[in-house]
């Protein structure tokens, strides 16, 4: 099971995520993955990534971080215009040495999608094509596109592996055959193998990456996995202690990758390092395996 960590963590949006990443890469965590949120709903408790998610990857790129992954969580393709986006992508896909992984979906925010224009519809089938767009230029070089044009991927860039963040059956029907995996949020470890085919019996089985809003309680590391309300989200509260097993029972259930978000601050950064921990145990598990 590979794992990274989804930012921004318990930062307000704009402060120097560049900083919280080298921090990330200086703890041993295997993976970073950014956002894609240019709007936000404006009602007070809405939070974003702050940062373009292409231009944040390219910078700490140039940095010469030592992840394994770096990844996408999620690229709102509804936003985005699909041949500008394939070279954005392939220029990553070169400047990271292949270490890309795309994660994309169709934005969920109702109010957002209202002012790109987009009802239910055109939502579901802008996503449909962009992917189909996509997975044309970036894996056959454009095949579908006229002769008078052509689409040149950067340098030695392979095709980024291509994760769909949908619950939508109808896409996931039309698409899982040109993905790589399949993203969800948070589900049980017994639900893993599941969770797809309750979703959409038509799909294509597809390995699952999951995305684990977390608190990793270090004034009880002792604390069983707990799950909590909080805002928009399910988190789970787990001790710090029990944390590791949690990683084991994910990588037992034949999760293929985790991704965690930590959006509470103990004040000193104690969750960080103990998750860092953690992450690193599961890889050196994977590892030996």
């Amino acid at each position: 099971m590979r794992t990274g960590v989804v930012l921004p963590l318990y930062d307000d949006p704009w402060t120097d995520p560049v900083g919280r990443i080298l921090q990330l890469a200086d703890l041993g965590v295997p993976g970073i993955w950014v956002r894609d949120i240019p709007l936000l709903h404006n009602d007070g408790t809405d939070r974003g990534a702050g940062f373009d998610p292409v231009a944040l990857l390219a910078n700490v790129l140039g940095q010469g971080v030592p992840f394994e992954e770096i990844g996408t969580a999620v690229l709102c393709l509804s936003y985005r215009q699909p041949l500008t986006l394939a070279q954005a992508v392939s220029s990553l896909q070169t400047l990271s040495g292949n270490r890309l992984v795309l994660g994309v979906g169709a934005g969920v925010r109702a109010r957002v999608n209202e002012v790109y224009g987009l009802d239910a519809d055109a939502r579901r089938q802008h996503f449909i094509e962009s992917v189909r767009v996509l997975d044309d230029l970036l894996r056959r070089g454009g095949a579908a596109l006229p002769d008078t044009v052509r689409f040149d991927a950067g340098p030695q860039a392979s095709a980024p592996p291509l994760l769909l963040a949908s619950n939508d059956p109808v896409a996931l029907a039309a698409l899982t055959p040109l993905a790589d995996g399949w993203m969800t949020n948070y589900v049980t470890p017994d639900r893993v193998r599941t969770e797809l085919h309750r979703m959409c019996p038509d799909a294509r089985s597809l390995p699952s990456t999951m995305q684990l809003t977390l608190a990793v309680d270090t004034a009880d590391r002792g604390a069983e996995p707990t799950e909590h309300a909080h805002g928009r989200l399910t988190l789970l509260r787990v001790g710090a202690d029990r944390l590791p097993a949690l990683l084991d029972r994910y990588a037992d259930a034949g999760l293929d990758r985790l991704l965690v978000h930590l959006p509470l601050d103990d004040g000193d950064h104690r969750q960080l390092r103990s998750l860092a921990g953690a992450l690193r145990h599961a890889g050196l598990a994977a590892a030996h395996a």
